[in-house]
This record gives C-alpha cells, sequence and structure tokens, in this order.
C-alpha cells in the first residue's frame, strides 16, 4: 500500500497542475497594444465578436472592428460569458489578416458592468473606468516604450519620459492607475538627464 502513495505522489509531482500564466505588467501591454478602446460587442461568432467602439484611448480603426475569442484555459478562464451588449476596454494587437486580438488574452479583456469592473483580480488601483482610463491616457502621453517588445523575457525594454521626475511624481498623486502604471511595471529609474530614462524590472 505504502508503494502505491509513494507511486501516486511521484505522479502527482511529475505533472505540474501548478501551470500560471504568464502575467505581463499592464505598462507592456499598453505599450504592446495598437488599439485600446472602450466600447460594447454587438454580435458574437464561433471564433470572433464584432465589437463596436464608443472611444478610441489608443490608435485609430473604424467604428466597429472584430476581435478573436482567445481560448480559456485552466489557468486562464474568462471572466464572463461573451454576448451582445457586454461592455469591455480592450487592449488589441492587429494580426496579419486584419482582425484584432487581446493582448495576453484575459489581460487585454477588461469587463465593465454598471460602470465598474467585475474583476476581483484587478488591482485595487483600477478603482472604476473613469480613472482607469485616465491614468492609461495620462500614461500613453507620459512614455515611450524603447526595445523589442516580441522578446519573451522583455531583457532591452525599458521607457523614456517625455516628462521631468518632479511632473511624473505631481501625476501619480493625481491618478492611482497612473501611480500603479509608474511603480509595477515601469520599474526603477535612473535619472541622468531629463527626459528620465526607466528600465523595467524583471
Amino acid at each position: 500500500m505504502k508503494f502505491y502513495i509513494c507511486l501516486l505522489l511521484l505522479i502527482n509531482t511529475s505533472f505540474n497542475y501548478g501551470f500560471k500564466k504568464r502575467e505581463l505588467p499592464y505598462s507592456i501591454v499598453i505599450s504592446k497594444a495598437d488599439l485600446i478602446v472602450d466600447g460594447t460587442i454587438s454580435k458574437v461568432s464561433k471564433n470572433e465578436y464584432e465589437f463596436e467602439i464608443g472611444q478610441f484611448l489608443k490608435g485609430k480603426s473604424g467604428s466597429k472592428i472584430k476581435v478573436l475569442i482567445w481560448k480559456e484555459w485552466l489557468c486562464d478562464p474568462r471572466i464572463k460569458e461573451l454576448k451582445a451588449g457586454q461592455r469591455l476596454i480592450l487592449f488589441l494587437e492587429k494580426t496579419s489578416y486584419g482582425i484584432f486580438t487581446p493582448v495576453n488574452e484575459s489581460t487585454g479583456e477588461i469587463y465593465i458592468d454598471s460602470d465598474a469592473f467585475i474583476n476581483i483580480f484587478l488591482p485595487k488601483e483600477f478603482s472604476n473606468p473613469i480613472v482607469f482610463k485616465k491614468g492609461v491616457s495620462m500614461f500613453i502621453e507620459t512614455f515611450n516604450v524603447c526595445g523589442d517588445l516580441k522578446d519573451r523575457f522583455l531583457q532591452n525594454v525599458y521607457f523614456i519620459s517625455n516628462k521631468s521626475i518632479f511632473e511624473i511624481y505631481r501625476m501619480t498623486e493625481n491618478n492611482p492607475t497612473f501611480k500603479f502604471l509608474v511603480h509595477n511595471g515601469v520599474g526603477d529609474y535612473i535619472v541622468n538627464e531629463v527626459p528620465a530614462r526607466f528600465q523595467l524590472n524583471n
């Protein structure tokens, strides 16, 4: 009997059930996105949904776009069923086929119900869609990313600010989302000159 218990424990540790989704900092998700939009689903089909854009935060496209439905798995389930009328904030990359796909799957697809986020795992600094969108816009206006965003380990990725460190500090005091993006993704900064250069922590 002990043999079977030991064998079961060995097999159990051999199969890694602790698969974990590779999380990307939102600073990288914002930088990778060709399009960041707020809007609603107008139609859902088997592999994609049609999305009607109400507001552009980054990039431009037609007012209606098609978005690929990413495949759910154990460590990356969908928060809610996709259906017509569902409001989302999307961080999207454009594929070579002209269709869009969410950056890092569930990370790039934020659900909104009654002007509130429903994903309990979102950072608390993403308090509501208005504050969140303002913080994302502030980040886009303040930072440019440099380096290879396709590199899996993001080794040579860094941010360049067009504002001084003092201006950035004041901005972080005015918006909790912006503060989160600066402190949780942009990383340690080296101030040799203005604009400041920010290196991503890995």
